[in-house]
């Protein structure tokens, strides 16, 4: 028996790339087993977005035009659109081979995580090389089991989030080869995955931001002219697409709005305080979030809590946050979640959405997977430290898997929203009682 795990062991130190490849599709493969018994999500823009005539009409130049000229539904994103022609073209409509692919995305965004991972953290932090694929291994699984990230999987109308962060996450690879080996090559390539990923969602429109991060990873210097000039085709090509986005959705619709700037103030500080719990604590998971108050009602005072808390824990927790491990995670969190916080925009239903935070949520998997490993090389008490994150991932798992079934059809999906509903309306009948 200990001849077989001295074996083990040795094994897992000189090819600890396999192991951890493997353990990484074997978590997916646990939690998404049962998709390809789901249905598509009539009544939620499987309907329309997945299931219309750019979609039937083939790999046509007629329809190629139109999938690039045309909006649809106030969207805009051709790449998204392709991807279910293309798998029109292959299984017609069988929702099968859709949550199969949707499946097999997020697997691709896992691995990418995993490499990416490897490849910055020597940049940032002096570590063993185990212990850096390590962090990187545990960073991958954590955004794989989420279960804030099983909406965007799941849900077929969905994919354009796990498209963008696909070709979001490649983008950054080819950019992070062009800081190590400064070739034309890598930075078109970049510059290419960037509009892929902005043809998939809109929300790749902060991947410029990103690239200053990964200048500051690599430790370039921002009074250089070249770091600026580098960034401005992909400004270029962000505003001349953003104009597209604003053009296909359109100012008709004046809902989009109805909160004013005052309210969105403490609303801003519950959403991203919202964002980052359900990262790392997921509770209450669910389709619909309803907002804490409406547009007419005076802002619940303890809404404001958030606004001086989230300050206040910053400037304790700052020595702590300057550490470039952390600072990382931090930053890579919430330029991109700041987008969907409520103070540019706000969601017409629901004051959060669990897709939003697929990408976001890299940066919390990340900094929580450093501070793991780190201590788990440091502390005394090693096994008790190493139990409690077996069970960290366990809980994690096992919610997953029991809210995966919510998003089996629309049937499933009402009930779970009928739900949400219910505990608002009690939340309201409470607030009134007081």
């Amino acid at each position: 028996m200990n001849d077989n795990l001295s074996r083990l062991k040795d094994t897992y130190l000189n090819r600890p790339h396999t192991f951890h490849l493997l353990l990484l599709v074997l978590g997916v493969a646990i939690i998404y087993w049962s998709v390809y018994q789901f249905n598509f999500l009539f009544g939620w823009d499987d309907q329309w977005f997945v299931t219309n005539h750019y979609t039937e009409n083939g790999f046509t130049w007629r329809n190629l035009y139109a999938i690039f000229t045309e909006f649809y539904y106030g969207q805009y994103a051709p790449v998204n659109q392709l991807y279910y022609t293309f798998l029109y073209s292959l299984f017609k409509y069988n929702p099968a081979y859709y949550h199969i692919a949707g499946v097999l995305i997020h697997l691709a965004n896992v691995i990418l995580i995993y490499f990416l991972i490897n490849k910055i953290m020597p940049k940032l932090a002096d570590k063993p090389e185990l212990q850096i694929k390590q962090t990187a291994f545990l960073t991958a699984l954590l955004f794989a089991i989420l279960p804030i990230n099983i909406e965007p999987v799941a849900w077929v109308a969905a994919s354009k989030v796990t498209l963008y962060v696909l070709f979001y996450l490649i983008a950054l690879t080819w950019y992070c080869k062009y800081l190590t080996y400064v070739k034309s090559a890598y930075f078109y390539l970049t510059l290419l995955f960037f509009a892929l990923s902005f043809g998939a969602k809109e929300q790749a429109v902060l991947f410029p931001v990103c690239m200053f991060l990964f200048d500051y990873i690599y430790r370039r210097k921002l009074r250089d002219k070249m770091v600026w000039l580098e960034k401005l085709p992909f400004l270029i090509l962000t505003l001349l697409l953003g104009i597209v986005t604003v053009q296909s959705q359109g100012f008709e619709d004046e809902t989009r709005s109805f909160y004013p700037f005052f309210q969105r103030i403490p609303l801003a500080f519950y959403t991203l305080s919202e964002y980052f719990t359900k990262c790392l604590v997921p509770i209450n998971i669910s389709y619909l979030y309803p907002f804490p108050f409406r547009a007419d009602e005076q802002i619940s005072w303890y809404l404001w809590i958030y606004v001086f808390a989230i300050p206040i824990i910053v400037y304790c927790f700052y020595k702590q946050i300057k550490i470039r491990l952390i600072f990382f995670g931090l930053f890579f969190f919430f330029i991109h979640i700041v987008l969907v916080i409520n103070v540019f925009s706000l969601a017409r239903f629901s004051v959060i959405a669990d897709r939003y935070a697929y990408l976001a949520s890299i940066g919390l998997c990340f900094i929580l997977s450093y501070i793991f490993i780190s201590n788990l090389y440091k502390v005394k008490f090693k096994i008790p430290l190493f139990i409690t994150g077996v069970l960290y991932v366990v809980v994690l798992m096992g919610y997953s898997i029991s809210h995966l079934p919510v998003w089996t059809n629309a049937y499933t999906l009402k009930e779970k929203l009928k739900t949400a509903i219910e505990k608002r309306q009690d939340f309201d009948d409470l607030k009134k009682l007081k």
